[in-house]
């Protein structure tokens, strides 16, 4: 029997006063995400999960389940409750692949593009009030700062990924 590997981290006071902790910045970053994605939901109607697969769906229409699924790190059964839920509000369907008669790909319906102009308008909202008070030049050197970051993180990421296999 195999046990998951666990990194034991050392205890912190949840709110630490050095602002150039890890854990400081872990907290920033996730509350933020976290909170711009339930103002966005709120507004649009849909769950985070419905979103990311539309989202996905606007930038390669026509994916297969197991697509959307290795796409998103989502579970293959978790896309298709997501996608039925979709399906129900008429945002997307379901047609079948042009070379494999069982699979089905998911496409976004004429409805959902005819509004999608309400979803960008919702992010250009939040987005406004996110930035604003923050001058040109300091936004757009967190911009690079945040692309430095991933970048960094992506060659960390591609390093495990090498070392473990996956």
């Amino acid at each position: 029997m195999s046990r998951a590997k666990i990194d034991i981290v050392p205890e912190q006071a949840p709110h630490t006063d050095d602002l150039l902790s890890p854990q400081h910045f872990l907290e920033v970053i996730n509350n933020l995400g976290t909170l711009l994605a339930a103002v966005y939901d709120r507004r649009s109607g849909l769950t985070r999960n419905q979103t990311r697969i539309v989202i996905e769906l606007l930038q390669r229409d026509g994916q297969t389940q197991t697509e959307l699924a290795h796409a998103l790190s989502i579970h293959k059964v978790s896309v298709g409750i997501y996608v039925a839920e979709l399906e129900a509000l008429g945002l997307v369907e379901r047609r079948t692949h042009p070379t494999d008669g069982r699979a089905k790909c998911i496409f976004l319906t004429p409805l959902l593009h005819a509004n999608k102009h309400v979803g960008q308008e919702h992010y250009a909202a939040i987005h406004g009030t996110a930035i604003e008070g923050i001058a040109r030049k300091d936004y757009l050197t967190m911009l690079d700062c945040l692309k430095r970051m991933r970048d960094n993180v992506s060659k960390l990421d591609a390093i495990d990924r090498e070392k473990t296999g996956a």
